[in-house]
């Protein structure tokens, strides 16, 4: 329900070519602006770039009413004086590019740079209030701690090489010493990965955390076993298992920052939920699905 800057993913679904002839009808007035199929479609090419022409009609639909939400925001934002300056929409294109998105219609479109910054900051302004009491964060623990447990993790190391005749050699000279010293010695000399410099320490996963293929080798080894030589599309992988961690109930005190985020989240979305249907029935405002050059599913049906 908020403003959308980046991409969505690709659409699989191929049936629809808008026609050019269609694209300067409007399509929806809010107050005194008009927009038209033309500016929709600019919109959704932000939003998915080039593949939009494979666009479905229930897909095109739901950006549809992406479309009016977020230009009724950026009425909402022109009735209480809101504004965008220059300087505003330069730094938008740059924060846009910084997410290494090509999009020239963004770049060069005023109107629609101006109306994404009126609905970031009308969005801005009626969620800046919210906050997130102490009990309600106890409400919320004490009600959802199964979120909160923690799963049995690991603690694991590597030496990372690209031949399996090398790792089976290193294996051979670490099997008979099970000394931790000498496997970071030989990770810091020999591994390929990252996290050589740090003696092969790859840190702590729970099962999901990682691959199945080796989440299943990981998890079958007891503290200090080493695993035998394991492939991988990185090249060839000895494990360690440094520690095993019990699963553990996070503390009130742990939870609360992860607590407060999805509760601040809620409500966000919940104001935005109920001055939007304000909007919806406070402004002068109208939709014209007929005139589309597609066919317009409303929600639900």
């Amino acid at each position: 329900m908020g403003c959308s800057c980046r991409r969505q993913g690709a659409p699989q679904e191929a049936n629809y070519l808008p026609p050019q002839a269609s694209s300067n009808k409007v399509i929806l007035k809010i107050e005194d602006e008009e927009y038209t199929e033309n500016d929709f479609f600019k919109y959704v090419s932000i939003q998915v770039g080039k593949e939009y022409r494979r666009l479905s009609s229930p897909a095109l639909s739901r950006l549809m009413d992406q479309f009016i939400e977020e230009r009724l925001w950026a009425a909402a934002a022109r009735r209480e004086g809101l504004s965008v300056v220059a300087e505003e929409k330069e730094a938008y294109r740059r924060r846009f590019a910084a997410g290494g998105e090509e999009v020239p219609a963004l770049s060069f479109d005023e109107r629609e740079i101006t109306e994404r910054l009126l609905c970031e900051k009308y969005l801005e302004k009626i969620t800046a209030g919210i906050t997130i009491s102490e009990e309600e964060v106890d409400q919320y623990y004490n009600l959802h701690q199964r979120e909160f447990l923690l799963p049995e993790r690991v603690k694991v190391s590597q030496i990372l090489v690209d031949s399996e005749a090398k790792a089976v050699r290193l294996r051979d000279e670490l099997k008979n010493n099970n000394d931790e010293a000498l496997f970071r010695q030989l990770a810091r000399a020999n591994s390929l990965g990252p996290e050589a410099s740090r003696g092969g320490e790859l840190g702590v996963f729970s099962y999901n955390d990682l691959p199945q293929e080796i989440a299943r080798v990981i998890f079958g080894l007891k503290e200090a076993e080493l695993s035998p030589v394991v492939e991988s599309p990185y090249g060839f992988h000895i494990f360690r298992l440094d520690a095993r961690l019990e699963p553990v109930l996070l503390t009130r005190e742990e939870a609360a920052p992860k607590i407060r985020a999805k509760l601040a989240e809620a409500k966000a979305e919940e104001t935005k939920r109920q001055k939007l249907e304000e909007l919806k029935a406070n402004f002068d405002w109208e939709f014209f699905p007929e005139r589309l050059s597609f066919h317009y599913e409303k929600e639900g049906q």
